[in-house]
């Protein structure tokens, strides 16, 4: 063996001794409990459970392990039964499982019926010993130094590191088979093969022969350290109780029909048949003992799944564990008993007597018998009850007052006092009983069904007068005040003389009053919750539990201040810690633990709104009066599981599709919905463990209560973490368990579909953005057509009327001007008036011309600015050279042309006027720019620059508005203006400068570009050179 592996064994060795040598002390099946007393849940084929199940071993993370000889190795987590898949894929040899050890290490160590030995580590099978070398494997147990030791048909075996080494003659064993072996807590090893025992003492190397022995041989190591043969039936004591040098570890008590358990109990199946019981006195007396007629016995067949015992064991709760051929079965301890002698017999309010004992009325209602019992060691006895007692109730003094068919009776400790029933009462007392009592140090309230309530205090009886003022529950405190719960959320507290009441108005709402518990704070409860005094006001006292736990019939106090509170569904269990927490804190909901009938407290608490309904023994026990009877618990058993529950992801699913747990889980492509299964394995409460999960991400938590699978629905493909806690019956939370999964998108889920799609939406956005405005400006450009036209249609019948008629009528002052004499005053006012009435023609006709100015028609573009030139300047279009490209006006539009026909008329007038020979203007058309051109051979462009002249500001201005660029280049050759207006897509939004002055050389003007939002397109025209 290594010394690594050696190294390896004796630290896991010496955390189990540790780890069992500090932990709190395990639950264990109670001695004073009957076998009948005892929880016992099965698990058949109905429930998942295997057939023939031979071997049961409870590892450390919790699972229990089952071995069956046919349907191979399985976990049980308490509810469920699960085949194990590893890791690796990795197999077993055969389905035969004959024998179950878990290791320190959290290996666990399995032998087959069918031969073959193999070790279950970190998720994976590793196979030590072939079918053909061990032959078929009896037993496993583990050494002192936690190498394991195998019986089989081939031989004892035991594993040293990597190898496993047959144990021979060599070593002082001669046997050719091994039927049973056990290392024991002193470090010897026992082992026998049905003909002969064998030992090896502790820190021997060889075994020695003890003893022949006679059929079929198990050997059991007691609590003691006492090892016991046993033979058939037959319990033999073969080495003294021995100081234990290694820890028993829980769970490894695994063998085939007997065990010891932690208290000394004595476990056998098939004695003859089931499984029997034998308590320490019943064998302790001697060193030989059969448990055949053993008292305490499970051997109907309706009380086990098979009267057939194939494996035991003891896990770290105290629970024993039963493999039969039908199923699995387990015993253990209730937290909650219940008194057999009294169930589903209509047991009432329990309550101490004055000794110190626990007392209750037993009343049956079918026959209406009635009787008063007493509990002693969980057993029901009767007592002699004259009064044939109902109801009974424990008063501040202590006094036990019991209320009966003929009267009632006070029993205190000098004595007991006998007080008449109400005479209305006791003449109808063959149809009338007490249905219950309340008790104060010097006064009485009987409640008596349709008569009502009655009040009893110095020596007489009363009634309320009338029914709102009849209490519906009633409590007293030591210092003698009474509080009586009324109808209408009324609650009215006597002190003497003084009488305080609270109501609606002070918060008081609990509907129908089921209980009162004086003290500070005050606490009262009834079907709709319960409330506490803070001040004068009254505020819910909500409670952690899901859905509540119901209307509160009793609390009691235990000796460490814990409080009990006896609710509908069950007994709610509240620390001092988290009681001052909720006091403190009003938004606080009130933690606690609920017993219900998982823990064994049968139907849940009173539901009839009886009051006072928990009491407490003198020796610490707590007593409650449920729905079925009369139950009990020790609370000084009842220690919070500390035990943190470690969740594991069991599987994923798609629909259809199931997948593994393991690392880098990738789902297929494109799915949305997903299914997660999950488990927590707890057998002490496994279906009081709640769940909450998440994905990594949220910030709130999913609370899933006792579902073990996680939905998800419309997920998006990528990297996913699902995170997962449980959270056991005492409120311990356990780690965070975590799982990573990836979904592929689909083709039309990825990054650069996605980019693509966004890409063709912007271009169909510009493009129809484009289109748009296209559209509009054409609309635009069509009813600037429209109007156009309607002002050339004006111009015309201006022009056809009235200029023509004005003209005719200068005419006409002309010819009678020239008539006139040259001195005569009145020609000279005449020509005054005359040109004044030349300058109004000429203005009407300057308007009459920029009606027709939009120059829908190109062909009137062109003759607008020969008429014009020739009109500013008679004979100047005889030096004009005009050269236009096909189409290039065509291009510009409508809403345009007029004022780039002012920019190149004032251009044309001014080279004119400035340089004695031609003028060229030209057009051209590219596909973004417009572009005309006038040039001479004089210094024109620098004339419009001087001061007092406005023609290049003008010009600037109008190219400014709409957007054109304007450029006047002048030098020695003469000067060149240049005005390009964007027609084209994407012109818009061009900076701008000011033309600045002319050079001595060269001068350029440019203004801004604007955005063109549309062209106007038409045929092409003709080249015009005049």
């Amino acid at each position: 063996m290594s010394i690594i592996y050696r190294f390896h064994l004796w630290l896991c060795t010496t955390l189990v001794v540790l780890t069992c040598a500090f932990a709190p002390a395990a639950l264990a099946l109670d001695p004073a409990i009957a076998l009948d007393g005892y929880r016992h849940e099965r698990w058949g084929e109905l429930e998942g459970a295997p057939r023939y199940v031979d071997a049961l071993a409870r590892s450390q993370d919790g699972w229990l392990w089952v071995g069956s000889r046919y349907a191979g190795l399985l976990r049980f987590d308490g509810l469920r039964f699960l085949p194990f898949e590893t890791a690796d894929g990795s197999r077993l040899q055969n389905n035969n499982i004959s024998a179950l050890r878990p290791g320190p290490g959290g290996e666990l160590w399995i032998g087959h019926g069918s031969g073959g030995l193999s070790v279950l580590r970190q998720g994976r099978y590793r196979h030590l010993l072939t079918p053909e070398q061990s032959g078929s494997v009896f037993a496993i147990s583990l050494g002192a130094d936690g190498a394991p030791w195998i019986a089989g048909w081939r031989g004892l075996f035991r594993v040293e590191g990597d190898r496993v080494v047959r144990i021979g003659p060599e070593l002082g064993y001669d046997a050719a088979r091994a039927e049973y072996v056990l290392a024991d807590g002193a470090g010897r090893v026992w082992a026998t093969d049905g003909a002969a025992l064998y030992l090896r003492e502790a820190g021997a190397q060889r075994f020695h022969r003890l003893r022949a022995v006679r059929g079929d041989a198990m050997l059991l190591e007691a609590r003691d350290g006492s090892v016991w043969l046993v033979l058939g039936k037959a319990f033999e004591r073969v080495a003294p109780p021995s100081p234990r040098r290694v820890a028993f570890q829980p769970g490894s008590a695994n063998t085939y029909q007997s065990l010891f358990d932690r208290d000394g109990n004595v476990w056998s199946g098939n004695c003859p048949v089931g499984i029997c019981v034998l308590r320490p006195a019943d064998w302790q007396r001697g060193e030989r003992f059969t448990p055949v007629g053993a008292a305490e016995r499970l051997d109907q067949p309706w009380q086990m799944t098979s009267l057939s015992v194939l494996a035991l064991m003891e896990d770290g709760d105290g629970s024993v564990w039963v493999g039969t051929p039908s199923g699995l079965e387990r015993l253990r301890d209730h937290v909650v008993h219940m008194v057999p002698e009294l169930l589903d017999r209509g047991v009432s309010h329990p309550a101490r007597h004055p000794d110190g004992g626990i007392v209750a009325a037993r009343v049956q209602r079918l026959d209406d018998t009635a009787g008063l019992v007493r509990i002693e060691h969980g057993k029901a006895r009767d007592l002699p009850d004259p009064i044939a007692t109902h109801v009974l109730d424990r008063a501040p003094d202590g006094t036990l007052v019991l209320g009966g068919q003929h009267g009632i009776e006070r029993h205190g400790r000098t004595g007991v006092e006998r007080i008449a029933l109400p005479p209305a009462v006791s003449a109808a007392a063959d149809s009338i009983r007490p249905r219950r009592l309340t008790a104060g140090n010097d006064e009485i309230w009987l409640w008596t069904g349709r008569m009502g309530a009655w009040h009893y205090r110095d020596g007489a009886w009363t009634r309320p007068p009338v029914k709102e003022d009849q209490p519906q529950e009633v409590a007293f405190d030591a210092a003698g005040r009474s509080y009586l719960g009324l109808r209408g959320n009324r609650l009215r507290i006597v002190d003497g003389e003084t009488v305080r009441e609270y109501g609606a108005r002070d918060g008081l709402d609990v509907g129908k009053f089921s209980l009162i518990v004086p003290g500070t704070p005050l606490v009262v409860s009834g079907e709709d919750g319960m409330q506490v005094l803070e001040g004068n006001r009254f505020r819910r006292l909500a409670v952690s539990v899901p859905d509540g736990i119901g209307a509160a019939s009793g609390i009691v106090t235990d000796a460490a201040g814990v409080r009990w509170i006896n609710a509908e569904r069950g007994i709610y269990r509240v620390t001092p810690e988290d009681w001052t927490r909720s006091m403190n804190d009003p938004d606080a909901p009130l933690r606690g633990r609920l017993f219900d009938a998982a823990d064994g407290y049968l139907g849940g608490g009173v539901s009839r709104l009886l009051s006072r309904t928990a009491a407490m023994a003198s020796d610490g026990t707590l007593w409650f009066a449920g729905e079925r009877g009369l139950a009990w618990i020790d609370p000084r058993k009842t220690a919070p599981n500390p035990a943190t529950p470690a969740v594991e992801v069991l599987a994923v699913s798609s629909g259809a599709r199931h997948y593994g747990a393991g690392t880098g889980l990738t789902l297929e492509q494109g799915t949305e919905n997903v299914q997660i299964d999950y488990t927590a394995p707890s057998l002490r409460m496994p279906q009081k463990v709640s769940f909450r999960y998440r994905l990594a991400g949220s910030r709130d938590w999913e609370e899933a209560g006792t579902r073990r699978s996680a939905f998800f629905q419309r997920l998006r493909p990528g990297t996913h973490s699902f995170e997962v806690m449980a959270i056991n019956e005492s409120g311990v939370a356990g780690p965070v368990t975590t799982l990573a999964f990836y979904i592929p998108p689909r083709w039309f889920q990825t990054w650069w579909f996605m980019a693509a799609c966004l890409l063709a939406f912007v271009l169909m956005a510009a493009w129809a953005y484009r289109l748009r405005t296209r559209r509009l400006a054409e609309r635009i450009e069509g009813e600037l057509m429209a109007r156009m036209r309607e002002r050339e249609s004006i111009a015309r019948s201006l022009h056809d009327t009235f200029l023509q008629g004005v003209q005719g009528m200068l005419l006409r002052m002309h010819s009678v001007l020239t008539g006139l004499p040259a001195d005569s005053p009145v020609r000279t006012e005449l020509e005054r008036v005359l040109e004044n009435a030349e300058q109004v023609l000429e203005e009407g006709r300057d308007e009459v011309q920029g009606l027709r100015q939009g120059f829908a028609n190109v062909d009137a573009f062109w003759q607008g600015l020969l008429r014009d030139v020739e009109l500013i300047l008679p004979g100047g279009s005889q030096r004009l050279a005009l050269a236009a490209a096909p189409g290039s006006v065509d291009r510009l539009p409508v809403r345009l042309r007029r004022d780039v026909h002012a920019i190149v008329r004032e251009a044309l007038v001014n080279a004119l006027r400035h340089t004695p020979g031609p003028v060229r203007l030209s057009a051209d058309a590219d596909q973004r720019d417009v572009t005309l051109t006038v040039g001479d051979e004089g210094s024109g462009g620098c004339a419009m620059d001087k001061p007092g002249h406005f023609g290049l500001q003008g010009m600037r201005e109008r190219a400014l508005q709409i957007g054109a660029r304007l450029r006047i280049d002048s030098g020695p050759a003469g000067t060149r203006i240049t005005l390009a207006i964007p027609v084209g897509p994407g012109q818009a939004d061009q900076a701008s400068r000011p033309v600045p002055p002319c050079p001595p050389s060269t001068r350029t003007a440019s203004s801004t570009t604007g955005t063109i939002a549309s062209t106007h397109r038409k045929a092409a025209s003709g080249t015009v050179d005049r």
